[in-house]
């Protein structure tokens, strides 16, 4: 937060233009959070196949998943080396 930067997690950069950005704010009315990446795979394979970006609210701890996508191109193990 004190940098005022925005990242693009992952893949998010190539798909980026066909996206619909928005900002995140918790019920509470913060718009600070601490976030994770999760990923679900395919049985039998470390490629991913959706990912879910969770967000938890610094003022209360309220825990949501804000976004996820569809993994849908092979191999995309790559993934997990760019959280």
């Amino acid at each position: 937060m004190a940098c005022g930067r925005s990242t693009l997690l992952l893949d998010s950069g190539e798909t980026k233009d066909d996206a619909e950005l928005e900002g995140a704010a918790c019920p509470c009315g913060n718009e600070t959070f601490n976030v994770a990446v999760g990923f679900a795979g395919y049985e039998g394979s470390n490629d991913v196949r959706w990912v879910y970006l969770g967000l938890r609210c610094t003022d209360d701890g309220v825990l949501g998943v804000y976004t996820d996508w569809k993994i849908d191109y092979t191999p995309s193990s790559h993934l997990y080396e760019r959280v």
